[in-house]
This record gives structure tokens, C-alpha cells and sequence, in this order.
């Protein structure tokens, strides 16, 4: 059963929105995908970046699994305003990853 994740900012307090089958299915504070596809919608993106207004344009996909969160794993973010990627501290663009912690405190970290 394959699901998208993205972090909720309207929510108080924030979490993890998980939608299945197209439609937001709950709203959790951490969750650990595994074979993860990183998706970025590029005219989204644009869209937000031309009129500066919040919206859903990049997801994690991939399938919800219990795993405790590995040393080894490397920070992954996305900002629409900085580029139209996930990518890592150093500027590396993730487009998969085996497995994925997406935090309480809206961080994820991905083991490539």
C-alpha cells in the first residue's frame, strides 16, 4: 500500500499529512516510509514561487513501515524557493531513498 507524505503547515499543532488514494487519509506526527519516491510537480512549484502563496507541490511516496531511525541517515528537504528539488545540506538532489523518518518536528531524514 503505497502512500504520499507532506508536512501539514495549517494544522496546529503541525504534522504529517498521509493521503491514500488521492485523498489526505490522516494526519500523523512521525511516520517511516520505505522504497521512497521523492515527487516534485514543477508548474506547482512555479505557481507558488510566482504568487508566494503556500501550496501542495512536492510529496514522498513510498510504503509505511516500522524502522528504527539509522545513524547513517542524511538530512532531506524541500523548499519551492530555493529550487524545485529535494536535496540534502550540501545541495545533493535526492530523487529516492530506501528508506525515510519523517520527524515530529517537521525534518525528515532519508537513508539513500
Amino acid at each position: 500500500m503505497t502512500v504520499d507524505v507532506y508536512w501539514n503547515r495549517r494544522l496546529r499543532p503541525r504534522a504529517w499529512s498521509v493521503r491514500d488514494g488521492g485523498r489526505v487519509s490522516r494526519y500523523v506526527r512521525e511516520i517511516t516510509l520505505m522504497n521512497v519516491r521523492f515527487v516534485v510537480h514543477p508548474a506547482a512549484v512555479a505557481r507558488v514561487q510566482r504568487l508566494r502563496q503556500r501550496a501542495v507541490c512536492a510529496y514522498a511516496r513510498g510504503i509505511p513501515c516500522e524502522a528504527p531511525r539509522y545513524p547513517s541517515a542524511i538530512r532531506v528537504r524541500f523548499d519551492p524557493y530555493d529550487g524545485p528539488h529535494f536535496v540534502t545540506p550540501d545541495g545533493f538532489v535526492v530523487l529516492k531513498a530506501s528508506l525515510v523518518h519523517f520527524l515530529e518536528n517537521g525534518q525528515c531524514y532519508a537513508v539513500l
